[in-house]
Order: C-alpha cells, then sequence, then structure tokens
C-alpha cells in the first residue's frame, strides 16, 4: 500500500489554489477591462516608467500559460482564461497595438501624478517624478500603482465611447449615402418609365405632324394648278 505523502499532497492542493487563483482573477478582467497589461499581470514598470520589453512578456506569458494550459488546470472555465490570456499576449506582442496601449498609459500616469503633485502642474513629462521606493513605502507604491491602472481603464473607456460614437457616426453617413443612391435609382428607373410611357405617344403626335405637312403640301400643289400658256 503506497504511503500518503504529506508534503506532495500539500504542494499539489498549493498548485491548484494557485491556478483557480489566476483564472479567477482573469475572468473577472472579462468585465472590467480589455486591458492585455492587466490581463498578463506585468510589473510596475509599464505603468510607471512607460517601460515594455518583448521579452518581459514572453516571460510572463509563458509562466502563466503553463499555469492556466486546460490540460493542467482544473478550473471549469480555464479554457476562457487561457483565451484571454493568448490574446493578451498577441495583442502586445503587436508593436502598433503595444505603442498605443503605452501611449494611452502615458496619459494616465500623468493625469494621476499631477493629482498627487509628483510633477509640475504644466509639465506633459512624468520621467522627473519622484516615486515612493516600494521597499520602503509598499503601500503608498502600491496605491500609485493601483491609481494608473484605474485611470488607464477610464481612458480606454473613454476612448472605446468615442470610437464606438465615430462608428455609429460612420455607418449612419454610408445607411444615408446608400439611401440617398437607392432613391437616386429610383427616380431615374420612374423617369425612364415615364418616358418609355410618353414614346407611343410623341412618336404618333410626330407621325401626325409629317402626315398633316404632307397633306398640306398636296393641298397647295393642287390649289397653284398649271401654268397657262399665252
Amino acid at each position: 500500500m503506497a504511503q500518503f505523502n504529506i508534503d506532495t499532497y500539500l504542494r499539489v492542493e498549493a498548485n491548484a489554489f494557485t491556478q483557480d487563483q489566476e483564472a479567477e482573477r482573469i475572468l473577472s478582467l472579462a468585465d472590467k477591462t480589455a486591458n492585455p497589461l492587466e490581463v498578463l499581470d506585468l510589473d510596475s514598470r509599464p505603468w510607471l516608467l512607460g517601460k515594455l520589453d518583448e521579452k518581459d512578456i514572453r516571460a510572463n506569458y509563458r509562466k502563466k500559460s503553463l499555469l492556466l494550459h486546460p490540460d493542467k488546470c482544473k478550473h471549469p472555465r480555464a479554457q476562457d482564461a487561457f483565451e484571454m490570456l493568448k490574446k493578451a499576449e498577441s495583442e502586445l506582442m503587436e508593436e502598433g497595438k503595444r505603442t498605443w496601449l503605452l501611449g494611452l498609459v502615458g496619459e494616465a500616469r500623468i493625469q494621476v501624478f499631477k493629482r498627487k503633485n509628483l510633477i509640475k502642474p504644466t509639465s506633459s513629462s512624468t520621467a522627473d517624478a519622484i516615486l515612493p521606493d516600494p521597499s520602503k513605502s509598499a503601500q503608498e507604491f502600491n496605491i500609485l500603482l493601483a491609481s494608473v491602472k484605474v485611470e488607464t481603464r477610464r481612458l480606454m473607456t473613454d476612448q472605446g465611447k468615442r470610437d464606438g460614437l465615430r462608428l455609429k457616426n460612420e455607418v449612419e453617413r454610408k445607411n444615408e449615402e446608400e439611401a440617398r443612391m437607392l432613391n437616386e435609382r429610383k427616380r431615374k428607373m420612374d423617369a425612364d418609365k415615364e418616358w418609355e410611357k410618353g414614346r407611343e405617344e410623341r412618336v404618333g403626335d410626330w407621325r401626325k405632324f409629317l402626315k398633316k405637312g404632307d397633306a398640306t403640301k398636296k393641298k397647295k400643289r393642287k390649289s397653284d394648278g398649271p401654268e397657262l400658256l399665252g
């Protein structure tokens, strides 16, 4: 009979607990933010310093994908969490998306740093900001980090609303243009139908006119009669 190993049991249970916690963390973000930085749970550098290397993205993705892979994670929605993780990594590895996102985080950072008097109100740079030391003021540092994340969420929401409004206006403009073109085609078709309906009448009138002209010429030649000789 195999001997029960308490250390192995506790290690397996601790790993399962960590997997479930990570799955729940990622799944909870689905209704809060579409920010891949939060999904990958990167460190403070992108948020407070604006620095993000591809190697850090790959390393974080590998670590969390090994934790959340559906073959290893027993969470009932492990597949959903894993798909969110893959999407986040793909977006951050795309240079254009990464640049745009870091720019948005930079805007959020400026707003937060100004509110907390870490930079001058007239400054548009956070390069000279004096940040709290996480080893000495962990709580203050974490509050600052959380504030930048929350502000980034707000900016992303506002951006999404603006994009949604712009898309709505574009769809409405396109619909109006299609309706105008449809009305123009209908008007032309109706005009063509009216033209065809009056065609026979116009042809008949023209024939009557020609016939009347011929009759007038014949009558004139008859009334003139032959020329008499003296």
